[in-house]
C-alpha cells in the first residue's frame, strides 16, 4: 500500500482596526484512496527447451520456438515387427529444424532421414518423405495453454518408404498444469495421409489421431512422460491402433536436450504387432 499523503491548508483572516489582530485555521485534507495494484499478468509457460521440444510424443507440444532462436531435433527409431512376416526396421537421424520467425511461430521443415527395413523382404534402405509445417501458440492462463500446427509431407522419399503421395496434418494441441509435479497434454489430430495398399499401390486414406500424455517432472530439469493414442485408420482400408509409449527427458542447461523412449502398439494388424525403442538429441539456441 502507498504512503499517505497529507495536503496541509492555512487560512489567515485578517481584521482590519486600529490594531492588527491574526487568527489561524488549520485544516487537514483528506487523503485520496491508493490505487488497487493490478493483477499479475501469467507468464508464458514456454520458454524452456523443455516446453519446446517436439518429440518423441506422438502429442504435438503447444510451445513455439521463440522470435529470433532456433531448435534443431534429431532421433533414433528401432522398431519391431512381430508375427507372420515380421522384421525390423531402423530410422534415424529424423531431423526436424524449427525456426522462430515471429512471436508464438516458428515455421517447420522435416529433412529426410536414412531407413532400413526387413519386414517381409530381404533388408532394403532407403530414405524419408520431407515435411513443411508452420506452429502457432493461440494462449495461455496461469495453469493451461492452447494451439494449432499443420505439416504437409511431400513424396520425396524412396519407393519403399515414401507416402507415395501428398500428406496433410492439422492439430490443436492443449497442455494443462496439475500441479507442480504433474502435467497433461493432449492434440487432436486430424489427417490425410497415404500408405501403399494390399496391392502395392499407394493409396490416401483419413486418419482421426486422439493423444494423452501424462508427465511428471522431476528436478534437472527433466521428466517422465506416459502416453496413449489412438488411430481410427492403420492404412488403407485397415482399421484402427492403439499406441502406448513411455519415456524419459533430461534437459542439459538451456540448450541440449536427450530423451529415451520405448512404445507399443499391441493392435493385431495382417497377423502382426509392433514395439520400438527410441533415443534423441536435440539443440536449441
Amino acid at each position: 500500500m502507498t504512503t499517505r499523503a497529507f495536503a496541509i491548508r492555512f487560512t489567515f483572516i485578517c481584521a482590519s482596526g486600529f490594531a492588527a489582530a491574526t487568527g489561524a485555521a488549520l485544516a487537514q485534507a483528506t487523503p485520496s484512496p491508493s490505487p488497487s495494484p493490478s493483477p499479475t499478468a501469467p507468464s508464458d509457460p514456454c520458454g524452456s527447451i523443455l516446453s519446446i521440444v517436439n518429440r518423441p510424443t506422438v502429442t504435438t507440444g503447444v510451445c513455439t520456438v521463440q522470435t529470433g532462436h532456433f531448435d534443431v531435433e534429431t532421433g533414433y527409431t528401432n522398431t519391431t515387427t512381430s508375427g507372420t512376416g515380421g522384421g525390423s526396421g531402423v530410422s534415424y537421424p529424423q531431423p526436424l529444424l524449427r525456426l522462430g520467425t515471429a512471436p508464438h511461430l516458428d515455421l517447420e521443415i522435416g529433412a529426410p532421414s536414412y531407413e532400413t527395413s526387413s519386414v517381409g523382404t530381404p533388408t532394403i534402405t532407403g530414405s524419408s518423405d520431407v515435411s513443411l509445417g508452420a506452429k502457432y501458440e493461440l494462449g495461455y492462463n496461469s495453469s493451461a495453454d492452447w494451439g494449432i500446427n499443420g505439416v504437409v509431407t511431400l513424396p520425396t522419399g524412396g519407393n519403399a518408404f515414401s507416402a507415395g503421395n501428398a500428406q496433410f496434418t492439422g492439430n490443436f494441441n492443449g497442455a494443462y498444469t496439475v500441479n507442480s509435479v504433474v502435467g497433461l497434454a493432449g492434440t487432436l489430430s486430424f489427417n490425410a495421409l497415404s500408405g501403399l495398399n494390399a496391392g502395392g499401390v499407394p493409396q490416401s486414406y483419413f486418419a482421426f489421431i486422439p493423444s494423452l500424455e501424462a508427465t511428471a517432472t522431476l528436478p534437472g530439469p527433466s521428466e517422465f512422460f506416459g502416453e496413449y493414442a489412438y488411430f481410427s485408420s492403420a492404412g488403407p482400408n485397415l482399421g484402427g491402433k492403439s499406441l502406448f509409449d513411455f519415456g524419459f527427458i533430461r534437459d542439459f542447461g538451456n540448450h541440449l536436450q536427450f530423451d529415451v523412449e520405448y512404445g507399443l502398439s499391441p493392435t493385431t494388424i495382417n497377423g502382426q504387432t509392433q514395439h520400438y525403442l527410441g533415443a534423441g538429441l536435440s539443440f536449441m539456441n
